[in-house]
């Protein structure tokens, strides 16, 4: 089966919330406690924009994994340093989506002339940390008990690829 990589469309947004919904219900990969409705999902997803896109890898067109930039913060002087997210579907995990979907945003950032990417792991996420780490993005921080999910307080760390 071939995996394609494309940008996605609000035709993706109900898989795209399948996946973000398991992840907020059964890991610490976000901090959302909630779950999003249809109408919530689509909002995030026209939020945002061609300088910040979301991108999404498919597999017999159904969405396996997503990608997304968002400005890192909302002030101006931020409009070049987005912060990366990316979620797979638990049923397509450990088999390289997440570095693939990231090998394509880099690029597409870096075609945008955004000129950092800024990512945030809940501390003790080895497998997200060490694939940052191979994509060259280094750990520049880490906040103690930053948020509360499932009755823990979680560390965030924050990794950096200048592009």
């Amino acid at each position: 089966m071939s995996t394609t990589v494309e940008f996605a469309t609000a035709e993706d947004v109900k898989e795209i919330l399948t996946i973000y919904n398991d992840a907020i219900l059964h890991t610490t990969a976000t901090f959302d406690t909630n779950v999003k409705t249809v109408d919530e999902m689509l909002g995030w997803f026209n939020h945002h924009s061609q300088l910040y896109p979301v991108i999404v890898s498919k597999e017999n067109d159904f969405v396996t994994g997503y990608c997304s930039l968002t400005q890192f913060k909302e002030k101006d002087a931020y409009k070049h340093t987005v912060e990366l997210s990316v979620y797979i579907h638990p049923e397509h995990r450990r088999k390289g989506l997440a570095k693939k979907l990231m090998e394509e945003i880099i690029k597409i950032a870096k075609d945008l002339g955004h000129h950092t990417i800024i990512s945030c792991i809940t501390s003790g996420n080895e497998v997200s940390e060490k694939l940052h780490e191979k994509l060259d993005f280094q750990k520049v921080g880490h906040i103690k008990k930053a948020g509360q999910k499932f009755d823990e307080w979680l560390d965030i760390v924050y990794y950096q690829k200048m592009i």
